[in-house]
């Protein structure tokens, strides 16, 4: 088993391999254009909705579609491959900015329905970047790949809401340049993921196909149940502060500029953190880091119900970010840890597709929870699912360790050297 890299070597991706680095340049690409919506769509539903209960509607489509797929993108890529499924989505995404691009002109609601529930599409694919990036990971590193692929999402962080709003009057209509950006984005994950393809080819010698672990072999093991309910409660949480924070904003009485600050600062708290949560994970394990970012919630929560000052938001929203990066990290390795390399399809299928399904109802309620209970109504909810998910994860951990620790791997028989395969399989 390869050594760990320490000291700087541990922060700079030492010893993680070409394709972690490469799959952290595709992760960068990816949420610079799930940026864009995440920093406008709020807004531009909320200027083109028939009536403002609907704000939300474009938002929710992403999550919409994106659970729809989400299904069937894990099992396509147990089938075909990651590489083949997520190209596919990054075409789709490129529609979706197109139509985007057309409601904004035309002042379409329908069509910025259609386009954002495109960009759903190609969410629900990118979100087995991470899984990718852990099967390819050399030996030993598959759960520091974990954590290092989110650096991707640092840079996007600055400079997504940046050029969400300096390119947004490009064509004449507000907005439409910054929806342009988001096919352009996906545009260029398109060859960096064959580079990834290629680099695989070189590296691997394992088997065409492996068979994936049957769901029923995994669902009752505390690793799963426990895995999941960290990425439940962190979508479903996030998502719900995520889509009313700049509505929230503006019904306050702050600038849109404000607005794209603290959804800034919220991206910010949901990488930049992986400097360190990756080597807290390593150090106290994935149940403990989980207790951790419930508590990062519930302070997030406590700083929204305290006000409507702008400090409230930028304050929540941050720590909202923050919590999420250690329960999404906790859960997915959690969830990793459930099967051997390469065999993850159908519990990476089940994660994703039911946590796609939590993020819909969050959507869907967001917008009206806060026209009846306001900004710091809704921080109620998050409030309480954090203080249920730390008691949960409190009885989590006092089971014995080996309980959460990850399935033996299954090394397999080494082919002829002539003979190579795609490692995206």
């Amino acid at each position: 088993m390869a050594e760990m890299p320490t000291g700087w070597r541990r922060y700079v991706g030492v010893g993680i391999g070409r394709s972690t680095w490469l799959l952290t340049a595709c992760q960068t690409f990816y949420f610079m254009g799930i940026t864009v919506d995440l920093t406008l769509t709020g807004i531009v539903g909320l200027s083109l909705a028939p009536t403002p209960a609907l704000a939300t509607l474009p938002l929710a489509a992403i999550t919409i579609a994106g659970s729809l797929c989400a299904f069937f993108a894990g099992f396509l890529t147990q089938r075909i491959g990651y590489v083949p499924v997520m190209v596919l989505g990054a075409l789709v995404a490129i529609t979706g900015s197109g139509l985007s691009v057309m409601a904004v002109v035309t002042g379409s609601f329908p069509l910025l329905c259609c386009g954002t529930a495109m960009v759903g599409v190609y969410r629900a694919t990118g979100g087995y970047i991470r899984y990718m990036a852990a099967d390819q990971a050399p030996p030993g590193q598959r759960e520091r790949a974990l954590s290092f692929i989110l650096y991707g999402g640092l840079a996007a962080a600055f400079v997504g809401p940046f050029v969400a709003t300096t390119t947004s009057n490009l064509f004449g209509a507000q907005y439409a340049g910054a929806y342009l950006m988001v096919g352009l984005y996906a545009m260029l994950n398109i060859p960096l993921l064959l580079a990834v393809r290629a680099n695989g080819v070189k590296a691997t010698n394992q088997p065409e196909k492996l068979t994936p672990v049957p769901l029923s072999d995994v669902r009752g093991t505390r690793r799963f149940i426990t895995g999941l309910v960290a990425l439940l409660c962190a979508g479903s949480m996030m998502t719900m502060i995520m889509a009313v924070g700049p509505i929230g904003n503006q019904h306050a009485g702050h600038s849109a500029s404000a607005g794209a600050v603290i959804i800034q600062w919220h991206l910010v708290g949901m990488f930049a953190p992986s400097i360190v949560s990756g080597v807290i994970l390593a150090r106290i394990g994935p149940v403990r880091t989980a207790q951790i970012g419930a508590v990062l919630f519930l302070a997030a929560a406590l700083c929204g119900v305290s006000g409507t000052w702008f400090v409230n938001f930028l304050l929540a929203l941050t720590f909202n970010g923050i919590a999420w990066n250690f329960l999404y990290l906790a859960g997915t390795t959690l969830l990793v840890r459930c099967y051997p390399r390469g065999r993850g399809g159908r519990v990476q299928a089940m994660a994703e597709g039911v946590g796609s399904v939590t993020g819909v109802t969050s959507s869907l309620s967001a917008s009206t929870v806060f026209y009846l209970l306001g900004w710091q109504g809704t921080n109620v909810p998050v409030l309480t699912i954090s203080v249920v998910l730390l008691v949960v994860m409190t009885l989590a951990a006092r089971r014995p360790a080996d309980e959460f620790a990850a399935v033996a791997e299954e090394e397999p028989a080494p082919r002829p050297a002539q003979q190579t395969v795609e490692a995206d399989h």
